[in-house]
């Protein structure tokens, strides 16, 4: 029976799918200890205490999919990275697969805030890469991970702790040479430095990263585009229905989220943080014709908006 939850998952488009027991992720747990990104992760390490059932009745499924990366987008737009793009998709897939196991007669708890990356790892789909993403053969680091915890005794062959020691991508070097923010070294990566990390909370946003931000919207790829596990990959197009409501002038004026979450999960692009970062990409592409919108939010008591608006229209005026 457990071959069908395999089947469902291809059906649904994921590339594979392997069962791993339910043993915590210390390996990953324990990493995290040792980095301030540790205080401030939500997920659960250990699957039993998830979901309440004894280890012997847990099988976590985990399936992978390409998330293949974009062309340039065009010219006057901001920049939204593949995993960005393709979240949508990605948690409506999850959630099917989620209830294709339950029509199957398995009880599954939804929506399992576990480690996917140290799931995936387990489950052989990959390393671990310096940029702390994982780095699988296929598809490379441009992979979606799915996992779905089940009450079932680990079919033979899942996977254990025993796996969870990851040996890493070949440290070749190149993603710490071209990190803007110089988060990864050869330790890891410092995801609290990330720009990512600054798009998702730019309150937190040092002035002097503002000019990083280039045209990002939401996403920085600089890593994944020097890595050579992701050479061979081919590039897509980037969404055409997208470009409009992309345009700098129209993410200053009202973004159109809704449009944008026909793409893109809505938790990624709050109306505050999308005009934040557009503001920052207008400086950055030397829009000095969108100066009275950039000044719209300076004053404003929205602190997201208020810093990079201010930041933005000081370098235009040097211009």
């Amino acid at each position: 029976m457990s071959d069908s939850i395999r089947e469902a998952a291809l059906k649904l488009g994921y590339a594979d799918a392997r069962p791993v027991t339910g043993h915590p992720f210390r390996v990953w747990r324990e990493r995290l200890d040792n980095i301030p990104l540790g205080q401030t992760l939500s997920f659960d390490h250990d699957p039993a205490l998830l979901s309440g059932w004894p280890l012997g009745e847990i099988t976590l499924w985990v399936a992978i999919a390409p998330t293949p990366p974009l062309k340039e987008w065009p010219e006057g737009c901001g920049e939204l990275g593949a995993h960005y793009v393709h979240s949508v998709g990605q948690e409506r897939r999850r959630e099917a697969w989620e209830e294709a196991a339950e029509m199957l007669g398995y009880e599954v708890i939804p929506d399992a805030m576990l480690p996917e990356r140290a799931a995936a790892i387990r489950a052989g789909f990959g390393v671990h890469g310096l940029n702390g993403l994982l780095i699988t053969p296929d598809y490379g680091s441009y992979v979606n991970i799915a996992v779905l915890l089940i009450r079932s005794a680990p079919p033979e062959g899942a996977r254990g702790p025993e796996h969870d020691l990851s040996s890493g991508c070949n440290k070749c070097g190149e993603c710490i040479k071209v990190c803007p923010t110089g988060a990864i070294s050869e330790d890891g990566v410092d995801a609290l430095k990330c720009l990512r990390h600054y798009m998702r909370k730019p309150e937190t946003m040092p002035e002097d990263a503002f000019h990083l931000m280039g045209r990002r919207i939401m996403g920085c790829e600089t890593c994944q585009q020097v890595c050579p596990d992701n050479d061979s990959l081919k590039r897509e197009d980037p969404p055409q229905d997208l470009f409009g409501c992309m345009r700098i002038e129209s993410l200053l004026t009202k973004p159109e989220t809704n449009q944008m979450t026909i793409y893109i999960d809505s938790y990624y692009i709050p109306e505050n943080k999308v005009r934040a970062q557009a503001h920052l990409v207008a400086a950055n592409t030397g829009r000095k014709d969108l100066l009275p919108l950039i000044e719209v939010d300076i004053g404003s008591d929205d602190e997201a908006c208020e810093k990079p608006a201010r930041w933005a229209a000081d370098i235009l005026k040097a211009q």
